[in-house]
C-alpha cells in the first residue's frame, strides 16, 4: 500500500503544532529528508502555477491557512481530526492540501481524485504513501458508502457548473459517514466585482497577469443581474465553453448561501458560510451529514 517513510513520516510529525508543521513543509521544498524521514517531493513550478496560479512557498501557505480552517471546524462540529479517520481530496491536483494532513491522519487513510490524469500522475510520482484515484466528470467514484470521515475540496466548487455541483454533493451525502463533513470552498459575491476589474484593466489596455484573468474579464459581464441573482439565491456560472462542448460544465461559480440550504439542505446541515477573505481568499462552506 505505502512504504514504510509514510509511518516514519505520521509517527515522527504528529505531535508538532500546525505551524511547525508549515515550517517543515517549506523546509521540504528545499530539503528532501527532514529528522530522519524521506519528505514528499513536489512537481515542477510549472505544473503548480497551471493548477494554482502560484506555486512553492505561496500554495503551500494557502494550503495551510485551508487546512487550518478544516481542521478548526471539525473539531467544532463535534469530528475533530484524528489518525483513524478518513479523508477525500477531492479535486486533489498533484496532491498538495493532502500532504497537510499527513501529520494528524494516517498517510493510508488519505485519498486524493482527480480527473485529470497527468496530475495525478504528478500526485503519486511526489507522494506514494496516500491513495490518488481517477474519478471521472461525474459520479460514482469506487468508494464504498459511508466510508469516510470527511471531504475536503479547495477551488473546485469554484469552477463546477450547477448541475455537476449537485451530483457531487450527492455522492459526497453518499461517501460520508453519519456526522460526516463536507467542506469545500467557493468564490464570493465579490468575484463579480473582481471579474469586472478584470475587464476595465483589459479596456485600459493592461495586460492582464495571468490566462486565467483573461477568463474572469469574460465573466459575469452583467454585474446588476449577477449581483440581483445572487441576492435571490441562484446558482451563478460563467461557462468557459458552450455547449455541447465538455468543457461546457466548467468555468467560474459563486454559489449563495440561499441556494447551499434550498437545494442541499435535504442532505447536509449547515455548519458554516465563511465570507472572510482575511482568512480565506475563498467562500468556504461546511456541511455535516445528518446523524
Amino acid at each position: 500500500m505505502f512504504h514504510s517513510g509514510s509511518i516514519d513520516l505520521h509517527r515522527t510529525f504528529r505531535d508538532r503544532d500546525d505551524e511547525s508543521w508549515l515550517d517543515i513543509l517549506v523546509s521540504s521544498l528545499r530539503i528532501g529528508e527532514i529528522d530522519g524521514v524521506s519528505m514528499p517531493g513536489f512537481p515542477a513550478e510549472e505544473l503548480q502555477r497551471e493548477i494554482h496560479g502560484h506555486s512553492g512557498e505561496v500554495s503551500l501557505h494557502e494550503a495551510h491557512a485551508f487546512f487550518r480552517e478544516v481542521k478548526s471546524y471539525a473539531a467544532f462540529a463535534g469530528r475533530p481530526i484524528a489518525p483513524h479517520r478518513t479523508l477525500l481530496d477531492f479535486g486533489c491536483g498533484w496532491g498538495r492540501m493532502l500532504r497537510l494532513f499527513m501529520k494528524d491522519i494516517e498517510p493510508a487513510r488519505l485519498f486524493g481524485a482527480d480527473s485529470t490524469s497527468r496530475f495525478l500522475q504528478e500526485a503519486r510520482r511526489c507522494n506514494p504513501a496516500v491513495n490518488f484515484l481517477s474519478c471521472e466528470l461525474v459520479p460514482p467514484m469506487i468508494l464504498a458508502p459511508e466510508s469516510l470521515d470527511y471531504v475536503v475540496s479547495w477551488s473546485v466548487f469554484s469552477h463546477l457548473d450547477e448541475f455537476l455541483a449537485s451530483r457531487w454533493v450527492e455522492e459526497f451525502a453518499r461517501l460520508l459517514k453519519p456526522g460526516g463533513l463536507l467542506m469545500m470552498t467557493t468564490q464570493s459575491r465579490r468575484f463579480i466585482g473582481f471579474c469586472a476589474e478584470q475587464r476595465l484593466k483589459r479596456a485600459s489596455g493592461i495586460r492582464l497577469d495571468h490566462p486565467w484573468h483573461e477568463a474572469c474579464a469574460d465573466s459575469f459581464v452583467d454585474e446588476t443581474l449577477e449581483n440581483s441573482r445572487y441576492e435571490a439565491g441562484h446558482f451563478l456560472h460563467a461557462a468557459s465553453m458552450q455547449p455541447p462542448h465538455p468543457l461546457s460544465h466548467y468555468g467560474e461559480a459563486i454559489i449563495p448561501r440561499g441556494f447551499v440550504v434550498k437545494r442541499w439542505g435535504h442532505l447536509f446541515r449547515m455548519i458554516e458560510f465563511l465570507d472572510n477573505p482575511v482568512r480565506l481568499p475563498q467562500v468556504l462552506v461546511v456541511l455535516q451529514k445528518p446523524g
